[in-house]
């Protein structure tokens, strides 16, 4: 990030009809250098990272009268710092993620790819179809996923972060076209994964978990899972319920549960957490 503001910058000065030497504290501004130094420390302290410093620190600077005058006289560097943090970060979505947490009690996944799974973030994503032994309505369709973060690097609020800005992007909805097609094919009527709406569930945003290695408080979502096509209702109508469960880790990456269960599945009334499959999850390596 600190390298690619002053390449802009060098290219801009070697290009320009300024014959001076072009010093390396000059190239990024008054305090510059101090404030790209502080945004990487702080990307990797502050909950919601990029998304909270580089506001705050805009507003902090040009509070007092010397912040006004010093953007004046150095806000095209300012800008430069600016754009490149923010581009650089994007760039970093891109970076490959370690593989998913794979419980040895759920055997091989069935998939370890998601051709509908977006190119950015970068992720992978294993997914298992669980039939229940006696038949009925208790099928699950489980993906674990790990994703890239590329608006922090704390582990602190990275979870939520990230689930929040999925809601409000709606990025969660190609990811979902594979688990809703195994749907699909194991329920009685059929479902078009084009035509298929989340709309989220109001519920508490964590939950305790109790697991063999201990307690555990993970973010959660609750999603209705509903048909277009089955309905004239613009919200479609309920053929099933999505459960959400995420855990964040330093540097940025992000572990997601995904359990999407028919409507009629006995764990939506009592076992809305899937207790047990969290659990193993969890406690994966």
């Amino acid at each position: 990030m600190v390298a690619v503001v002053y390449a802009v910058v060098y290219v801009k000065h070697r290009y320009s009809n300024d014959d001076s030497e072009l010093d390396y504290r000059n190239a990024y501004g008054q305090y510059g250098l101090e404030f790209l130094i502080g945004c990487v420390i702080f990307l990797w302290i502050v909950p919601y990272g990029i998304l909270v410093i580089v506001p705050l620190v805009l507003m902090l600077s040009t509070i007092s009268p010397a912040g006004r005058a010093s953007w004046k006289q150095f806000g095209k560097i300012r800008a430069y710092a600016a754009v490149c943090m923010v581009v650089v970060l994007l760039m970093g979505g891109f970076v490959p993620t370690s593989e998913p947490k794979s419980p040895e009690e759920w055997g091989e996944p069935l998939f370890t790819e998601n051709p509908n799974a977006p190119i950015y973030p970068a992720g992978k994503q294993y997914t298992w179809l669980m039939l229940p032994d006696e038949g009925g309505l208790n099928v699950e369709i489980v993906q674990s996923l790990t994703i890239r973060s590329s608006h922090q690097f704390s582990k602190f609020s990275l979870a939520s972060s990230t689930l929040t800005i999925a809601d409000v992007f709606n990025m969660q909805q190609t990811r979902m076209d594979q688990a809703i097609k195994l749907l699909d094919e194991q329920i009685v009527f059929s479902i078009d994964p084009n035509e298929m709406k989340l709309i989220p569930i109001e519920d508490k945003s964590s939950h305790i978990f109790q697991t063999n290695s201990g307690n555990h408080e993970l973010d959660i979502r609750l999603y209705d899972l509903r048909s277009l096509t089955l309905s004239s209702d613009p919200n479609g109508v309920k053929v099933g319920e999505v459960f959400c469960a995420a855990k964040g880790s330093w540097g940025g990456e992000l572990d997601l549960l995904v359990i999407v269960r028919p409507l009629g599945h006995t764990g939506i009334s009592q076992d809305k957490y899937a207790e047990s499959l969290t659990g193993q999850w969890i406690d994966a390596d």
